[in-house]
């Protein structure tokens, strides 16, 4: 394993949310086995708080899941399932925060704590600030999930932890096409949701990011920030090798390097690296393929550069073959993003 990063069979992921997914299944009609089928998971291990799985189990559960869910909204089920006691210490803390601002930002320095295949950050736009999703799971369908699980937790959590309902974003990006259950996103959110964006994100107000949580608690929020960051130490730092990957792609936009100059950044040779994101799904000609998509989109749609430019940004010299590339990625033609707009 590539030092500083978790792998696919490290016990890292709480048992809290695993648990959450076999509530949600069997709600659904799907019998328990099915659900466990080939996970390997010790059904009683699910009721020791202590415990944890390996991502490899979440995952394996993750696809029996949606494979027998009854429609393709089994992420929306199971974000609304959720709660914030679900999230362990982090969760305590999150609850004793003074505004969800504060709540916001403990959540991005602590989140490995519950699940370490994603990333999200806050960024402030101006007017707006953004909270951004990044998910280094490489398959699809369960990533279209996660993007489910994020939205519907991120306003079943807002509303609860505020005591309002005004606790809203002003407009919901998710960067997949529209799926055919999409009406049911308008049971979580009073505002436009609009797909195929760049990104998965919320954009929300400063004002709403400064409500007082109802429970808060200036010395309980200390103190379990505390015991969060004890337990972070004793696990270690840990990062996803596609987060890392990602990293280095994104701050050499337009000039990213080979695999083999990646690896020496992670202190590793091309053919570890190869074979970790094998064993992870994926390879780094995907990473690069998917980055390359986001800055592309986020161009077209934020800017009125022309076509030459942006495929030379996304490291294109020949717009041609840019062109063949988007549509590759994307099933669009790169004009469907500008008329969009």
């Amino acid at each position: 394993m590539i030092r500083g990063t978790w792998s696919l069979t490290e016990p890292l992921v709480p048992v809290n949310i695993p648990a959450t997914m076999l509530r949600v299944g069997e709600e659904n009609g799907i019998d328990r086995s099915v659900l466990l089928k080939n996970t390997g998971i010790d059904p009683q291990l699910l009721a020791d708080p202590s415990a944890r799985l390996t991502y490899q189990q979440l995952l394996l559960l993750a696809e029996n899941l949606i494979r027998n869910y009854s429609d393709e909204s089994a992420g929306l089920d199971l974000g609304a399932a959720i709660n914030i006691n679900q999230f362990g210490m982090l969760g305590y803390a999150v609850l004793s925060c003074a505004n969800l601002r504060s709540a916001l930002d403990l959540g991005m320095k602590y989140h490995t704590l519950v699940d370490p295949a994603f990333t999200f950050e806050v960024i402030d736009t101006g007017e707006y600030s953004a909270v951004r999703l990044t998910s280094h799971i490489p398959f699809d369908h369960i990533y279209r999930m996660i993007c489910d699980v994020f939205v519907a937790t991120f306003s079943t959590l807002a509303r609860f932890l505020t005591g309002q309902y005004e606790a809203q974003p002003v407009e919901v990006h998710l960067n997949h096409p529209e799926p055919p259950y999409s009406a049911r996103y308008k049971e979580f959110f009073d505002c436009p949701i609009l797909f195929d964006q760049p990104r998965t994100e919320f954009i929300i107000s400063h004002e709403v990011l400064s409500l007082p949580l109802v429970m808060a608690d200036q010395a309980t929020a200390a103190m379990a920030e505390n015991q969060c960051e004890e337990i972070l130490t004793r696990m270690g730092p840990k990062e996803g090798i596609i987060a890392k990957i990602r990293r280095i792609l994104l701050s050499n936009p337009g000039h990213f390097p080979p695999v083999d100059v990646v690896a020496s950044h992670l202190a590793t040779s091309t053919r570890t690296l190869s074979r970790s994101l094998q064993d992870m799904g994926t390879s780094y000609q995907r990473i690069l393929d998917e980055v390359r998509k986001e800055m592309a989109i986020e161009y077209l749609r934020n800017s009125n550069l022309p076509i030459e430019e942006i495929a030379a940004l996304v490291g294109y010299s020949d717009p041609s073959n840019f062109r063949k590339a988007f549509r590759r990625w994307t099933q669009n033609a790169p004009s469907y993003y500008r008329e969009e707009r």
